[in-house]
């Protein structure tokens, strides 16, 4: 898959932290009864290969798609984000420095990473996020899809980022993936209105 790369550490129990966090996402979005029947339908091996991988996230898109409303597939996914060994808050600690730093200023915090390549801005009052590269190892070996379903972890992902760096509730939403053949993912982030 074009701009995809490894993350620097791949957890030795990813299939079970993937499999824990379907479940518990299923339970509170959904039900105990669909998670129970989703997780009995698709089992992930553990220590499986790149291709089984990929072969399960197809399966997983596939089944959520034809079972639930796109609206709760979205949440499902959403709900699916992983924090990468405590990146998210390491993350999040740096870019909220950065932002404070320049008195809350969004424009300026914006201005201040697209010196270093991020590519983001703001439009209507929406910040526009850029991701140029792919490091879901669960997609190593993954074809190209339409299909957003399992990208919408990296929605989630970013609206706990978010949150935590502007001390906001924000919305977050993938407008384009590369998994789709983009050369970037795209994502919208919309500040909840009080």
């Amino acid at each position: 898959m074009r701009n995809f790369s490894m993350p620097e550490h791949i957890s030795p129990t990813l299939e079970l932290d993937e499999l824990m966090r379907l479940k518990r996402s299923l339970e509170t979005t959904v039900s105990k009864e669909s998670s129970d029947s989703v997780m009995f339908e698709l089992p992930l091996t553990p220590n499986s290969t790149p291709a089984e991988r990929a072969e399960w996230v197809e399966k997983l898109s596939s089944l959520l798609e034809n079972r639930f409303d796109g609206n709760i597939v979205k949440e499902i996914r959403q709900n699916c984000y992983c924090n990468e060994n405590g990146r998210l808050e390491d993350t999040a600690k740096e870019l909220k420095r950065l932002y404070k730093s320049l008195n809350k200023d969004l424009h300026r915090f914006v201005s201040a990473l697209n010196k270093n390549g991020a590519g983001w801005y703001i439009e209507e009052n929406q910040l526009y996020t850029k991701m140029f590269t792919c490091e879901c190892p669960m997609l190593e070996e993954a074809a190209l899809s339409q299909s957003l379903t399992w990208c919408h972890c990296t929605a989630g992902y970013n609206k706990k980022l978010f949150e935590l760096v502007f001390e906001t509730p924000v919305d977050v939403e993938i407008l384009q993936s590369i998994r789709q053949g983009f050369d970037y993912c795209l994502l919208r982030v919309t500040f909840s209105k009080d």
